[in-house]
């Protein structure tokens, strides 16, 4: 039974790692019937009909899941029940064609193309990103209809006409944006952003929202997100800079610096993202040397006065007053504080978090050595295995000689560990650095407090 489940354990870790190959496939998403094309990417599948309208935009919460035609439980930005987004009016397509710009690419563009003989619909899916482009060519005026987003019967809806600095719930006209979120900072979005300034009218049918687009005669070209309702992601794609679009908290306004220092490093050092994370790693370790110093220091100092802390707990075994009297009493004379390392690890997971939040949204677009991509886990899991030699490394250190603190540490770490498995490449080589100079830091504190690097034997 223990055997399974770790087995399981493992594979649970180890399954998000294989990327997805994105392709063309034919699939009944909606039980019509009728099979839709879907365009299958890393990032999102958008299913197409023979009318040229988006049947569904199904979100993956993962990069690279597979839902393998399984698009019961999966996001999906496309309202239902109402008119179906990319509904052109009085159009009848009587060919379509769905290509790829070149097949041999993995990220090059789906092509999906729909014409009656006179107007031309084409929307083009790029595979790193979540922003698809509508283009419209009509020899006469027509009106494009984009409905709101699922997944709530309340969306927020957005309208930002041109010169104006802060959207309205509705409006007529000229317009930057129009948009629909399921939470102002949370869920999920779509915004519609036309190339150049074009009559956009937003009205409110049963609190959802429609957005009609006056289609000129010539062409027409516009930008449609569909993704999360995330900072990250919505910088990635030109969205977060227009006014209204999203306000980020404090956490986000954290977010923002580190991204920005990142896309500074990437500057800096040519166009190399891994030397950008190491650099940024190295930034963030040097601010927090001295906290990391003081806790190293501190557990260095727990683990030398262990033997007389065993000697307190024997002879006051009986007493739990004097010994927490006399133990504190230790701690005064060494000049202890046992809380002393708690802080600077606890510092540490925020921007461990922040880091996760970066990467997971970002679109890095390189990869390195034997990864495709930062943004995916590792294919081989050689850096989570090299973190884990690290770790044990460092466990070994901040043990100093303690069997007991070792197996307890080794349990704690290994958990931690395996989820490494599943993190962004990006993530794991930016902990794995700091493993690494933590290791440094430990060791160096131990030798000057003459710390042993054997456990004691029993």
């Amino acid at each position: 039974m223990k055997r399974w489940f770790w087995i399981s354990l493992v594979w649970f870790a180890l399954a998000p790692a294989f990327a997805l190959t994105p392709e063309w496939r034919e699939v009944d998403v909606n039980k019509d019937g009728k099979t839709e094309k879907v365009a299958v990417t890393n990032l999102a599948d958008i299913a197409f009909n023979a009318q040229g309208q988006i049947v569904g935009w199904y979100v993956k919460m993962a990069r690279a899941t597979d839902f393998k035609g399984n698009y019961d439980r999966a996001p999906n930005l496309v309202r239902a029940g109402q008119t179906l987004p990319g509904t052109l009016e009085g159009f009848q397509p009587t060919r379509s064609e769905f290509a790829r710009r070149d097949p041999t690419n993995p990220d090059a563009d789906f092509i999906a193309r729909f014409s009656d003989g006179e107007t031309t619909l084409t929307y083009t899916v790029h595979p790193r990103f979540l922003t698809i482009d509508v283009d419209i060519q009509s020899p006469t005026p027509r009106k494009l209809v984009w409905t709101g987003i699922g997944g709530t019967d309340n969306p927020i809806t957005k309208w930002l006409g041109q010169g104006n600095s802060q959207p309205l719930n509705a409006g007529q006209g000229p317009a930057v944006y129009v948009g629909w979120q399921t939470q102002k900072n949370a869920g999920w979005a779509i915004f519609l952003r036309p190339e150049t300034p074009t009559p956009i009218s937003l009205t409110l049918l049963n609190g959802a929202g429609i957005a009609e687009v006056a289609v000129p005669a010539g062409s027409l070209n516009l930008r449609v997100y569909g993704g999360a309702n995330e900072l990250v992601r919505l910088h990635v794609e030109g969205f977060y800079q227009l006014p209204g679009v999203f306000q980020p908290n404090i956490w986000g306004q954290i977010s923002l610096g580190l991204l920005w220092a990142l896309e500074e490093a990437h500057r800096l050092v040519g166009g190399s993202w891994v030397l950008a994370i190491l650099l940024i790693t190295l930034l963030i370790r040097l601010l927090m040397w001295p906290l990391m110093h003081q806790q190293f220091k501190s557990m260095a100092e727990m683990q030398k006065i262990q033997p007389l802390i065993k000697k307190i707990q024997e002879k006051y075994k009986d007493n739990k007053e004097k010994q927490q009297e006399e133990m504190m009493k230790l701690y005064q004379e060494h000049k202890i504080n046992p809380l002393g390392g708690c802080l600077p690890l606890l510092l540490q997971m925020p921007i461990l978090f922040l880091m996760y939040k970066i990467m997971v949204g970002y679109e890095f677009g390189q990869g390195f050595l034997w990864i495709r991509d930062l943004a995916l886990p590792d294919p081989l899991y050689i850096l989570p295995i090299l973190y884990i030699v690290v770790l044990l490394a460092s466990t070994w250190l901040s043990a100093a000689g303690n069997k007991d603190a070792l197996r307890q540490g080794i349990l704690i770490n290994l958990v931690f560990a395996f989820i490494l498995f599943s993190f962004p490449a990006g993530v794991t080589l930016y902990w794995l650095l700091q493993t690494v100079i933590s290791v440094g830091q430990q060791w160096f504190i131990n030798k000057q407090l003459g710390l042993p690097l054997k456990p004691a034997q029993s």
